[in-house]
């Protein structure tokens, strides 16, 4: 669906956002800097056409550009989703919501064996051409074709904001998990979505796209992860930090950018699935796939 935007709606919100931070103590030649500032978003007429797409239809347009344009999350996701993945020990490893393979390829490097689905054919066929040593099927969050207990580590990247209600999925990442095992979750803050943080990109032809996301606010991870018998090991809030910031003003963002500095940008749960007592048996990829019929 195209639609109509104004830039200088975003700027004026991320001015009014620096007021508010500096609020009540701000320096009065500042002050009547950032006033000034509003005013002069409040003046921009410029419009700039976006379109606005559902989930699938923005992964197949993104499918092309995924991997070459640079996305300012992953500067602050990434790294935290490293730190953690590196205390695992080598196992079977799902990647579910696996996308082009972005993470995929990172537990590879981590000597796991590892299974990848997501529901667009298009990013995984960019995913199987960059990752032949991993397994890829088609699958949706909230029905994973894969068996139960079946995976020492499971990962799920930057995609639970794009679903409307947190616990089926959570349910179903935990029904893969053997007891003990690892789930690693990612995605944007839900502070950067409540202030306008959305799933923006360009396809290759430079048309700017949309996917919209949803708030969910850490009672609701916490309510999902508790339904599902999931303990927490770790919380990480990865920030918009200075470097962020001058990446964002490299790509051509409005200088009104600098007042997200600090703020939680991403959000990085490290979860366990309680030990019952059981062992770690040996498992196989083909065994894992052959135990849930393909669709």
């Amino acid at each position: 669906m195209e639609h109509e935007v104004s830039p200088a709606q975003f700027d004026a919100g991320l001015d009014g956002l620096g007021l508010l931070r500096s609020w009540p103590s701000a320096d009065p030649v500042e002050l009547r800097a950032r006033l000034a500032e509003l005013r002069r978003d409040a003046e921009g007429v410029e419009s700039r056409s976006l379109e606005i797409l559902d989930v699938d239809e923005g992964y197949v347009g993104w499918s092309a550009t995924y991997d070459t344009r640079v996305n300012q999350l992953l500067l602050a996701e990434q790294p935290a989703v490293a730190e953690i993945l590196a205390t695992v020990p080598p196992g079977l490893a799902l990647d579910a919501a696996c996308g082009t393979g972005r993470l995929t390829g990172l537990l590879l490097g981590l000597g796991h064996r590892v299974i990848g689905v997501d529901a667009s054919q298009a990013m995984l066929a960019q995913a199987r051409q960059e990752l032949p040593a991993a397994h890829f099927r088609v699958g949706s969050l909230t029905a994973l074709p894969v068996a139960a207990s079946a995976f020492d580590l499971v990962t799920c990247g930057l995609a639970l904001t794009h679903i409307t209600a947190l616990a089926p999925a959570i349910g179903e990442l935990a029904r893969t998990l053997r007891p003990g095992g690892r789930l690693v979750v990612s995605d944007i803050h839900p502070v950067s979505v409540a202030l306008g943080g959305h799933a923006f990109f360009r396809r290759e032809d430079g048309s700017r796209c949309v996917i919209r996301n949803h708030v969910h606010w850490h009672a609701e991870y916490l309510d999902a992860f508790a339904a599902s018998g999931l303990r927490v090991r770790r919380c990480l809030e990865p920030t918009y930090t200075p470097e962020i910031v001058s990446s964002f003003l490299r790509e051509g963002s409005s200088h009104a950018i600098r007042h997200l500095e600090g703020l939680p940008f991403a959000l990085v749960w490290d979860l366990e699935l309680p030990a019952v007592g059981e062992g770690r048996a040996e498992r196989t990829l083909a065994a894992v796939v052959a135990a849930h019929p393909r669709d």
